[in-house]
């Protein structure tokens, strides 16, 4: 029942769409703590999360909408020319490749911004990282949330229903659901243990740019 209303809030949140970023941003936060088993209250929850991360939300929707709109205008360039130059399939396929790691770079981008105190700029590299090092679970989050998002696409306008009921947040729990744990592995546990005493050496982590803090 709090995923439906969970979904129709960030809907409803998402409908000036201006404010998908920092929409995202506080429907990232709520499922991250229902994925994590803690209390929620629902709505204060969802909107002190938009009111504390929407610059660096706002930061990263626009960028990942030009990003993606890049993307897509290369494929259809690249794909055009094969028919001519046989060798530019070479350029589809790196394009398809930077595309799919930028995608699952994105399953831990919205997650940092609500979890840890770092600069967009940090939080973009550790998620890429991230994207690479967790390859495995990130393979899995793209099976089972694109299974989510291809039924509300391919079943579509049939799906409208499910899509304000249900879709986006099942998919999105699917996402911090399996995507926290690598944040908490290579980016919290390092430095919870790093605050302990100087005679304990810290292990390695692969966040240098600035310690994180939680953003609650």
């Amino acid at each position: 029942m709090k995923l439906f209303h969970l979904n129709l809030l960030y809907l409803l949140f998402c409908l000036p769409v201006v404010t998908i970023g920092p929409a995202t941003a506080g429907f990232t936060y709520v499922l991250r703590n229902m994925a994590n088993e803690q209390p929620i209250f629902l709505f204060s929850d969802f909107w002190d999360a938009f009111r504390q991360h929407w610059k660096q939300s706002l930061s990263y929707s626009v960028m990942w909408a030009v990003l993606a709109g890049v993307i897509a205008i290369s494929l259809r360039f690249y794909i055009a020319g094969t028919e001519t130059y046989p060798w530019m399939f070479a350029a589809v396929m790196l394009t398809l490749f930077v595309g799919f790691m930028l995608l699952l770079s994105s399953f831990y981008v919205m997650l940092m911004i609500v979890t840890l105190d770092l600069p967009l700029k940090a939080i973009l590299k550790n998620a890429l990282i991230l994207a690479i090092v967790c390859l495995r679970t990130n393979l899995l989050t793209f099976l089972f949330s694109g299974m989510v998002f291809a039924f509300a696409l391919l079943y579509f306008p049939y799906s409208f229903p499910l899509v304000l009921v249900i879709l986006p947040a099942m998919g999105g729990f699917i996402i911090c659901f399996n995507s926290y744990p690598g944040i908490k592995k290579y980016a919290i546990d390092p430095f919870v243990e790093a605050q302990a005493p100087a005679d304990e050496p810290p292990d390695e982590t692969l966040f240098r740019d600035e310690a994180p803090t939680s953003g609650e």
